[in-house]
């Protein structure tokens, strides 16, 4: 039994997006962007410099004949500029500009589809200047404004929301204290190497294959986490390991919630 006192690991156990892509997917593929003028230019541009300083998705391109991703890694998207405008309003010796940017957001798991219902999204911006300082380009500067916001609104819809968990490691065995000690301090291959080397020496040890698990999780290979829980409740049914292969498994299968049936 772990003890109040146990070691603990941050582990990220992220819920799904509020456009629900499932738990793999990380590429993006565009399968079509449609728009006023140049807004389709524009949106796929900020939508690449975005994601690439988000992080979690690659945006690519996809045509008609390439292969098409059914491993749940990649989400086939269609996005249509809905609105694109740009007003001005006289006021006494000044003009306030406001520029507006509305994108809807479809996705699918192939790119025939079916495709979803919209998710929308839509960024609004205003700006004050005197007569004498109207500038050609405001239009152009103000419209490019409000598609970043629309674009990082439809980026965090899609992205996982992060949640860090601490999760209690079972160190009841001295043996795996070494692991736990560098699982602590964050030195997570380190730990990942003691536990390996305890379960291989000690195969039948559901403990082992349950702190081993935690780390792999820490590291984010999922599914491999979900074999080394599996492995651990296969030989103790502790409540411990339950929750961790419960938690996994709840990521790992589930429906992604957002897709036409």
């Amino acid at each position: 039994m772990v003890t109040a006192c146990a070691p603990v690991v941050r582990v990220q156990r992220p819920l799904p997006g509020t456009v629900d892509l499932g738990p793999r997917a990380r590429m993006l593929a565009l399968v079509r962007v449609d728009g006023p003028g140049n807004s389709p230019t524009v949106v796929v541009h900020t939508l690449k410099g975005r994601a690439h300083r988000q992080g979690v998705f690659q945006i690519q391109a996809w045509s008609p004949g390439e292969a098409v991703d059914t491993s749940g890694r990649t989400a086939y998207l269609a996005l249509d500029v809905v609105e694109w405008s740009y007003a001005e309003e006289h006021l006494p010796r000044q003009t306030q500009p406001r520029a507006r940017v509305r994108v809807d957001l479809r996705v699918a798991r192939t790119p025939e589809g079916p495709w979803s219902e919209p998710y929308q999204t839509g960024g609004s911006v205003e700006g004050i200047e005197s007569d004498s300082d109207r500038s050609p380009a405001q239009a152009e500067q103000l419209l490019a404004e409000a598609c970043l916001r629309a674009v990082d609104d439809l980026l965090r819809a899609m992205a996982p929301r992060p949640r860090i968990e601490e999760v209690e490691l079972d160190v009841d065995d001295d043996l795996l204290r070494p692991g736990a000690s560098f699982a602590e301090r964050g030195e997570l291959d380190e730990a990942r190497g003691a536990f390996e080397s305890v379960r291989s020496r000690h195969p039948d040890s559901a403990a082992a294959a349950y702190d081993l698990g935690v780390v792999v999780e820490a590291l984010g290979d999922w599914e491999q986490a979900e074999r080394l829980y599996l492995e651990a409740v296969s030989r103790k049914d502790d409540r411990l390991y339950r929750a961790a292969l419960n938690s996994v498994r709840a990521r790992l299968h589930r429906e992604a919630a957002g897709y036409a049936p």
